[in-house]
This record gives C-alpha cells, sequence and structure tokens, in this order.
C-alpha cells in the first residue's frame, strides 16, 4: 500500500500558531466584553452627571428669573440668561411666558434653536449630540412661563476619545503581554511536541527508526513520547525482521537468493572497477530427497543446518555463502588470482561435507556435486553467472556424486537437450511411451532359466533412448518413484500372465531405486501390486544397490525384513562399486549378490579382476547368498565363472533382453525342454 505524503508548505499556519491565536483570542474577547462594559457604564454615569448638572443650573435659572416675569422685565431675565455665557457648553436658554411667547433668550455666537419649545418633554433628552432640557416657572401655584435650555454634549465627546485612548491602550499593552506570557509559556509547554514532530519528519523523510526522545515528564506529553517511542521499538523490531526474512534463510540463516544477487551485483561492479576476476560455487546435495522421504523433513532440515554450519566453517568471511533454496547452495568467491585457488576450496568443501553426520541414531553420509562459473569469462551479469553454474553443476551430477564441473559453451547445447529431454519424459508417462524387455537369467549348472531381469526402455520416435540417458533426469525431475510403481505392476502382472498360461513359472526381478524403499508407502504399495496382480511373492526379487544403505540403513533394513518376510527375495545389484561395508551383509536380508558386470568383462584378461570376482564368490558362498554374473557374453568368461561356483548367469551369451512376446516364446522352449 503506497502512503501519500503531503508536501511541506511554507506559507501554512502552523498548529502551534493557530494554537496561539486561539488563547490570544480567548483573551482578548473578555478584555473587550469589560471594556464594553466599562464603556457603556461610564458613558451612562457621565449623561446622567451632565443631566444633573443642566438640571441644577436651568432650576437655578428658574427661581432667579421669576420676578422679572412678574415685572415683565425682559432686560434682567436676558441679563440672567446671558450669566450661562462662562458655561462653553451652553448653546442658548430661553424664557417663555404662559402664552408661550418668548420672553427672554440667551443664544451663544452661531447657535440656532433647533427644537421648537413645544416639543421640549417633561425630562431631558439627547438630540444630535446636544441635550435639551425644560422646566415650568411657577411661583407658588401660579404658572409664569417655561424656561428650555440646550447644551452640547463635547465634554462627553471628549471623554468618549479619553476613554477610548486610554482602553485601547490598555487592551493592546494587556494583548502585547499576554501575547508575551504565551508565546514563552507555550514554548516551554510545545517544546517536547517540537522535539517530537522533529523525530516524525527524521522517520518520515529517512525510514530509519534509531532515534528516540529522552524527555522525563509524568503527564500527557510524557504519555504520548513514551508511546511513540514504543511504537518505534516495534517498528524497528519488526523492520529488523522483515529484513532479516527478506534477506536470510529462516532455517540455515544464510543469506537467501535476494540478497546474494543484491551482493552478486555489487561484486561484478567492483570487479569490472577493479579489473578482478570472481567465481560462483553452484552446491546441490546428493540423494537429498532419499533423507527427506526416508527420514522425514525434520532430519533434513537438520542435515541443511549442519551443511550451512560447515561451509560456514570452511569459507573465508569475505565469501558470500547463500542458500539458494530447497537442497541448493551458492557461494561467492571475489578476488580470484587463479583457478588453482578455486579447485583447493573446492576440495576443502567436498572434504568437510563428506564427513559423516549423526542425527538421531542415523549415521547419514553426505556430498555433493558442485558447478563453477567465473566472472567476467562465463558471464558478465548475475543471471548468466548463476545460469551457468547451475548447468556445470547439473554436468557434475551426471559423473556421479561428490563431482565438480566447470561451465563451458558446450554445455549450453547439454542444457538445451535436458530440458527437451524432461518435455519428452512427461509427455512419455503421460502416452505410455515406455515399456519393458526381459533379460534371462540361467543356471550356470542346467543352463535353464530361472527368472527375468524386468528392464525399462523408450522408443522415442523411433530411436531407443538409452536408460542411462533419462533414468537419472526422471531421478532429478521427482518422478522416479511413480515410474518404479509403474514397473512393478508391469512386471507382475506380465509374470502372473505367463504363469496362468502354463508356463515355467520363473521370478522377476525389478530394480527399486533408494528412494522407492525409503519412501513411507513402500510396503504397501508393494503389497498392493502383488494383491492386484495375483503374482506369488517369492517369484518377485527386488534389486537394490549398495548406496541404499549409506544414508538410512536402520530404514532401509526395517523395509527390507518386511519385504523379505511376505516371502519377496531381496538381491544387492551392481555389488562391489559401491560404498560397500562388508559389515552391512551379514545384517541385510539379503539372498542374492549381483556381481558388476565391470569385473566379469575383463575376466581371463586381468588378474586381479579374477581375483576380486573369486572373492565376491567366496564371501556370497559363506553368507549363504545366491551369486548372479551380469554381462556375460563369452563362453571364456562362462567357463571361469563356472569354475568358481557362480550360481547364475546373465548376459549376451545367452539372449539379450527379449520383449514380452520373445520372453514368451524363451519360456515355451525351456518348458518344452522340462517336459
Amino acid at each position: 500500500m503506497t502512503i501519500l505524503q503531503k508536501s511541506p508548505d511554507k506559507s501554512r499556519v502552523s498548529f502551534f500558531y493557530k494554537q496561539m491565536i486561539a488563547v490570544m483570542g480567548i483573551n482578548i474577547i473578555p478584555l473587550l466584553v469589560m471594556s464594553t462594559m466599562l464603556y457603556t457604564n461610564f458613558i451612562t454615569d457621565y449623561k446622567n452627571n451632565l443631566i444633573e448638572v443642566m438640571s441644577s443650573k436651568i432650576s437655578l435659572l428658574a427661581a432667579t428669573s421669576r420676578s422679572a416675569l412678574v415685572f415683565n422685565d425682559s432686560e434682567a431675565a436676558t441679563t440672567l440668561l446671558a450669566s450661562l455665557k462662562e458655561y462653553t457648553a451652553t448653546r442658548y436658554v430661553q424664557i417663555y411666558n404662559t402664552d408661550m411667547e418668548l420672553f427672554a433668550e440667551y443664544k451663544r455666537l452661531g447657535q440656532i434653536v433647533d427644537v421648537p419649545a413645544e416639543d421640549y418633554k417633561n425630562n431631558a433628552f439627547f438630540k444630535n449630540e446636544n441635550i435639551y432640557l425644560s422646566q415650568r416657572i411657577m411661583m407658588g401655584d401660579d404658572y409664569l412661563g417655561v424656561i428650555v435650555l440646550s447644551a452640547n454634549t463635547d465634554t462627553l465627546n471628549v471623554q468618549k476619545n479619553n476613554y477610548l485612548l486610554i482602553s485601547s491602550s490598555v487592551l493592546l499593552a494587556s494583548l502585547i503581554m499576554a501575547f508575551i506570557l504565551n508565546w514563552q509559556l507555550q514554548g516551554r509547554l510545545t517544546a517536547p511536541i517540537r522535539e517530537l514532530i522533529t523525530l516524525v519528519s527524521y522517520v518520515a523523510e529517512n525510514k530509519r527508526y534509531h532515534k528516540r526522545l529522552y524527555i522525563d515528564r509524568d503527564d500527557e506529553i510524557g504519555d504520548l513520547i513514551l508511546g511513540v517511542n514504543t511504537m518505534l521499538d516495534t517498528i524497528e523490531t519488526h523492520e529488523t525482521q522483515l529484513f532479516q526474512r527478506a534477506n536470510y534463510d529462516e532455517l540455515t540463516e544464510l543469506p537467501n537468493r535476494h540478497l546474494l544477487m543484491e551482493r552478486l551485483e555489487h561484486g561484478i561492479h567492483a570487479a569490472e572497477r577493479n579489473k578482478t576476476e570472481m567465481a560462483l560455487l553452484f552446491l546441490d546435495l546428493d540423494r537429498f530427497k532419499i533423507i527427506n522421504d526416508s527420514l522425514g523433513h525434520r532430519i533434513g532440515d537438520e542435515v541443511l543446518v549442519q551443511v550451512a554450519a560447515k561451509l560456514s566453517n570452511t569459507m573465508r568471511k569475505s565469501d558470500s555463502i547463500s542458500r539458494w533454496g530447497g537442497d541448493e547452495f551458492v557461494i561467492l568467491i571475489e578476488n580470484v588470482e587463479k583457478v588453482l585457488d578455486v579447485e583447493h576450496i573446492i576440495e576443502k568443501i567436498m572434504l568437510e561435507i563428506d564427513q559423516p553426520m549423526m542425527l538421531e541414531n542415523h549415521l547419514l553420509h553426505i556430498s555433493t556435486s558442485i558447478g563453477v562459473a567465473f566472472f567476467p569469462q562465463d558471464g558478465k551479469d548475475s543471471l548468466s553467472l548463476i545460469k551457468h553454474a547451475d548447468i556445470s553443476m547439473y554436468k557434475a551430477k551426471e559423473k556421479g556424486p561428490g563431482k565438480y564441473e566447470y561451465f563451458n559453451t558446450s554445455m549450453l547445447n547439454d542444457s538445451v537437450q535436458r530440458l527437451t529431454i524432461e518435455a519428452q519424459i512427461y509427455k512419455a508417462l503421460k502416452d505410455e511411451d515406455f515399456f519393458l524387455v526381459y533379460q534371462p537369467q540361467v543356471a550356470v549348472n542346467s543352463e535353464c532359466i530361472i527368472g527375468f531381469e524386468a528392464l525399462i526402455r523408450w522408443n522415442l520416435n523411433g530411436r531407443f533412448v538409452p536408460p542411462d540417458e533419462f533414468l537419472p533426469v526422471i531421478e532429478e525431475v521427482g518422478l522416479m518413484y511413480e515410474l518404479t510403481l509403474w514397473i512393478l505392476a508391469q512386471a507382475c502382472k506380465q509374470n502372473e500372465i505367463w504363469q496362468r498360461a502354463g508356463l515355467l513359472p520363473v521370478t522377476v526381478a525389478v530394480n527399486f531405486p533408494a528412494s522407492f524403499i525409503l519412501h513411507p508407502d513402500c510396503v504397501k504399495n508393494v503389497q498392493s501390486i502383488l494383491s492386484d496382480s495375483g503374482l506369488a511373492p517369492k517369484y518377485l526379487e527386488i534389486e537394490l544397490t549398495e548406496n541404499t544403505f549409506i544414508n538410512s540403513r536402520i530404514t532401509a533394513v526395517s523395509v527390507l525384513r518386511i519385504l523379505q518376510d511376505l516371502g519377496i527375495n531381496i538381491a544387492i545389484d551392481d555389488f562391489g562399486t559401491g560404498y560397500s561395508c562388508l559389515s552391512y551383509l551379514k545384517d541385510l536380508p539379503i539372498g542374492t549378490l549381483k556381481i558388476d558386470g565391470s569385473f566379469i568383462t575383463e575376466l581371463g584378461v586381468s588378474h586381479s579382476n579374477t581375483g576380486i570376482v573369486q572373492s565376491i564368490i567366496t564371501l556370497g558362498k559363506s553368507l549363504d547368498m545366491l551369486l548372479v554374473a551380469e554381462c556375460v557374453e563369452t563362453e571364456l568368461q562362462y567357463s571361469i565363472l563356472r569354475d568358481m561356483k557362480c550360481d547364475i548367469i546373465q548376459g549376451y551369451l545367452f539372449s539379450r533382453p527379449l520383449t514380452v512376446d520373445d520372453a514368451a516364446s524363451y519360456l515355451v522352449k525351456y518348458s518344452l525342454q522340462k517336459i
């Protein structure tokens, strides 16, 4: 999710300035209300005082002018009224007789009578910024006339202006003082908030979460700072965890594919800049799938952890070791001076990984295949280097476990061919293009057939693909278990068909890869196939190689004992070429040893080979086992084996592998001979 960040606007009003304006407004409003109330009260009081003063003057004039009205002495009355000349506020004053005729008046220069006597009210009133008063002139109960007076309110205006000036000055001074006090107070109160804002801005801009605020406050601001620090602690922890998960393998704690690619890119730039070379090693553990399938993923994970530890102990700190995925590791070696240095490192790696591991009473022997690509000659970018190291690793696997191979451009064609074969294998399984042939096994003494070995063949568009070309690919893509089930089902079914047809009952031998024997459902599936086909278990022989017992001896022995108890015969195929350990033979439920054909072909030619074959036969006989010689092609080989007391031979001397029909004919021939 994208978080939109608001760009800073220098013209915006800050929150703290707004807060100060609000505080100032709160301070100003009471001052204004109070000033208004004082002003209103002052004006009211001043007006009342003015009315009182003017009322006293008009009362005095009314009293002193009675005699003038009685004697009709207007001149005396005028002189009396003129005494108000000293009172500068007086505009005019008039005396009217009972007939409301003007009797006497005083009028200041420039003033006019603007309110007729008839409009005067009983009480004083203000109009046009002037005050107007009137009072009846009485002598006892006799009405003599009325006196009216008008005065300006200039003094009131002056007082108003003075008051406004004073109150404005006081208000302004109060505002300034309030601003200064609020500014200082806000500065003290908001300093932690400003620091908090600075911290949050730093975190938002730099995406770094290591900074903290250390302010000891026992209030809400302290709680806020504590909350932000706690939040940053949580974010930093999650950030570290996310970085760890994004860049490191959770199981082995080695850098993962993502971090390797970053380091590889950086290493390429450094090598280009410094004109140096790099080596990329692509490692894949041999037969690791067997460990996972037989002993479980928990043991498999522990193997990966120990392999990672061995690699870390073997390599330099400057080398980058990463887990590419599954049982694959990649090592980046920078500043390579010569190929011999890389070879020395590879030998150290293989020697360290070859050391046995004891995991939950399982002694495991691990080996690895390694492909090597160099920068810049084998690739000028990270993807090319990874691809070419991977291709060379698969080339090393073709040579057998524990081998390494340097990349060369011819491997690219092989890689394309391999991908093509993979696609064709999937199609062949779907279209049932695989089929079985059967090679007879003949008793040495009687030269009678006693069994067949079922062998898989593949007809690809009219071309028979050699098994050593497609079987390793099937194993690597994880289809060997399904293919073995199919071979077993076909062989058992065909043998039962022959027997129901009245042909000579013989055993059929099926090769079981180690991954099949160590599969949790091995016994159940074998029993199911025997039941479905109807073949008696004694007519089935299972052939295994010695390598089956290298990593999972306990599990394999347990499965084989169950199969033997069912009546199935167990044979060791290619004996003498694997990781032989003679102590295995006395513990394993084995009934037959098949001597590898590489020893048989040299019989009569190599004295050492003859001695090896004789030793194997002697060993087998001492353990009450049947001995089968493979790849017998000449009469000389047959004669030597017969003299050595070998029990059974198999090879082109008697027959090539036969189709179903030819195998049936072969059985018919020997069935008739028996009759």
